[in-house]
């Protein structure tokens, strides 16, 4: 399935993984014990219908700063699936720590009506590393961001990472979480400032057990193991109670801290994502993950890979869940 196509998806089609199947390529086999080829992630692209209300809003709340920006070429809009969004803007922003890994790219997308996170298959949130997100609430208040979970413990169990849960101007959301106290007892990536990279992307299905078989044979990524949380932000979502656990699962990249959640939404509840014609999804739009293995990689992509940013290729497809995935070289 190309990713001009995933407006099309059905419930049925992604339940049953035949949306998954549609991205492999007819030589797929097993991968579980080759080389990882996955680095981690190199962009999270946020679609607003705003970008320079989104890039002052980030700006204040979070520390970023703009490292270029421009308007979506033909190649670009080609690559991704989808044709709407050439001409459109963008900016590319990175953290005050100045991670060369990882940047932020804000595009403009046409509202979506109906459309709210965590109620859809996809791309729901990103989660990235601060020093003190206490402090971090302060700043994304003021900056005009919904809080939408406030800092607290992460639980019992790992007391001492704090978490909270921030809604931006497109219903992107970002979770942001630090060690208060020095254990780590989640084994978190070190930040550098305020508000460093992201961690971990999270992905809502309707199959977990056919995501994590898509990232682990399809992608080469390293599994971790499923285990059952109550989320809040997803109960508040879809309208189940909050005392319901959920399953949740991850695929982990070489890098430290470069990490996908699969948080399986119930079916009856939720349903595939939204968007414009010709455009790319609303809210956490893609993730683009860095490999150094790109021929490795047997997916079926929405484009023949091309050189677009000035360094290795770079190619698009839709996962298993609806979630659109840019994998891009590192040379």
């Amino acid at each position: 399935m190309s990713a001009n196509d995933t407006s099309n998806l059905t419930r049925r089609g992604v339940v049953t993984g035949a949306g998954a199947a549609t991205v492999l390529t007819s030589s797929q086999t097993l991968a579980a014990d080759r080389k990882n080829p996955i680095l981690g992630h190199a962009i999270a692209t946020i679609g607003v219908p705003d970008v320079a209300a989104a890039q002052a809003m980030y700006e204040a709340g979070i520390g970023l700063y703009e490292v270029n920006k421009g308007k979506v070429s033909e190649g670009v809009a080609a690559s991704w699936g989808a044709p709407a969004m050439e001409g459109r803007p963008w900016v590319m922003m990175r953290c005050e720590s100045k991670d060369p890994t990882f940047r932020i790219r804000i595009v403009q997308v046409d509202p979506v009506p109906g459309y709210r996170t965590m109620a859809t298959w996809g791309l729901n949130a990103i989660e990235m590393i601060s020093e003190d997100i206490y402090a971090v609430n302060e700043r994304v208040l003021s900056a005009g961001f919904d809080v939408i979970g406030e800092p607290r413990p992460l639980s019992e169990a790992y007391a001492s990472v704090h978490a909270m849960q921030v809604k931006g101007p497109g219903e992107e959301l970002f979770y942001y979480a630090s060690d208060m106290t020095g254990e780590n007892e989640f084994d978190l990536i070190t930040p550098k400032s305020p508000v460093d990279r992201i961690f971990n992307a999270v992905v809502g299905t309707p199959n977990i057990r056919g995501s994590r078989a898509f990232y682990s044979h399809v992608l080469g990524m390293k599994l971790g193991g499923v285990q059952e949380f109550k989320v809040r932000m997803v109960s508040d979502a879809l309208g189940y109670d909050r005392d319901i656990a959920i399953e949740m699962g991850s695929a982990k990249g070489r890098w430290a801290g470069s990490s996908i959640e699969f948080d399986a939404y119930p079916v009856g509840l939720s349903g595939p994502r939204p968007r414009a014609p010709g455009q790319l999804p609303p809210g956490v739009s893609m993730m683009s993950l860095a490999t150094d293995d790109f021929d490795s990689i047997d997916v079926s992509y929405a484009a023949a890979p091309a050189v677009l940013y000035g360094g290795g290729r770079a190619a698009t497809f839709v996962g298993p869940s609806g979630e659109w995935v840019e994998i891009i070289e590192e040379i």
